[in-house]
């Protein structure tokens, strides 16, 4: 599947200049890493960034909204995600940032998927 997210940049203030960010894929991690998430890879200034997001969110969300998200929806979720932690001051050391329940449900409300 091909996933449309646009490259962002965006300024940090745990980053020198502006942190150019790029998607590069989505897939579900409960194989590869046995989280049970799905994974939205992006590279920000030449650094992969994994975006976890929590199925267990995804299938709550899906169950008590009757809403369920697409691929690109999520995707869209990570980009956001990612975007809002470089604003905040993003630590380049940090790898891995997890979409649990509470910011699942917050991104997609700001996103208008809910």
């Amino acid at each position: 599947m091909s996933y449309t997210v646009t490259p962002f940049e965006v300024s940090s203030a745990a980053l020198p200049a502006p942190a150019k960010a790029r998607f590069i894929h989505l897939y579900p991690a409960i194989a590869t890493r046995h989280s049970d998430t799905i994974d939205c890879l992006f590279r920000v200034n030449d650094r992969q960034v994994v975006v976890p997001i929590s199925c267990a969110a995804i299938t709550e969300l899906r169950e008590t909204d009757k809403k369920a998200l697409t691929d690109q929806q999520l995707a869209d979720i990570a980009a956001l995600c990612l975007r809002r932690t470089l604003e905040q001051g993003y630590d380049p050391t940090l790898a891995e940032l997890f979409v649990n329940r509470e910011r699942l449900r917050a991104f997609a409300k700001e996103l208008g998927y809910l």
